[in-house]
């Protein structure tokens, strides 16, 4: 696709070709702008905690919402963080020997993977 195949003529978008349709359409912007432009020059310049305001009612619920989500983990997870790591193994589906290896804190025997890795097979 060239782009000479969709292109279009934008010679009437020139704002050099209609000087007076321009500077009334710039007039006319300008007045209806002239309102909102002397309401923010009365207003005080804003400062760092004027800025820092506009943020603290969104972190206050954003903290409130994670302390809820906290609290519910707490109130929830309380079983399972004092489970034993064997029956958290055996939760997730590893064999008795994976849990063994778990709760001896060591890191098992080649014979005992390939044991464990056959009888997984059967």
């Amino acid at each position: 696709m060239n782009f000479e195949d969709g292109f279009r003529d934008l010679a009437p978008l020139d704002p050099a070709r209609d000087t007076e349709r321009w500077e009334r359409m710039v007039a006319g912007i300008t007045a209806a702008a002239a309102p909102e432009l002397a309401r923010r020059a009365r207003l005080p310049a804003p400062g760092m905690l004027m800025l820092l305001a506009d943020w603290v009612r969104p972190t206050l619920s954003a903290a409130a919402l994670m302390a809820a989500a906290a609290g519910a983990f707490l109130l929830t997870g309380a079983d399972s963080a004092a489970a034993s790591p064997s029956s958290l193994a055996a939760e997730l589906g590893y064999s008795t020997s994976v849990a063994s290896w778990v709760d001896a804190e060591s890191a098992p025997s080649v014979e005992e993977m390939v044991l464990d890795v056959q009888g997984a097979a059967r």
